[in-house]
């Protein structure tokens, strides 16, 4: 069996790097199910209520080919 190394994840806001919610993902699931939630430590504020963004795949019919990974997450305001 091949090994595959896993990318690091970064945050789009200040570049660190993401936490992987293991228990809020669903990794083993189907292509067109799975969702992958990601954190990022610097940027939360609150740790009751961390930001999180998740990851799902866009493209089901063909895995085996690229895919583009749509991140959907609120962006931080520059500023105070």
């Amino acid at each position: 069996m091949a090994r595959t190394r896993r990318v690091n994840r970064y945050c789009v806001d200040c570049g660190a790097r993401l936490v992987y919610y293991p228990r809020l993902s669903n990794p083993k699931a189907p292509n067109e199910h799975r969702v992958l939630v990601y954190a990022c430590p610097d940027c939360t504020r609150d740790f009751e209520r961390p930001k999180m963004f998740s990851i799902r795949r866009t493209e089901e019919s063909s895995p085996l080919e690229a895919v583009e990974v749509a991140i959907t997450q609120e962006r931080a305001r520059s500023g105070a």
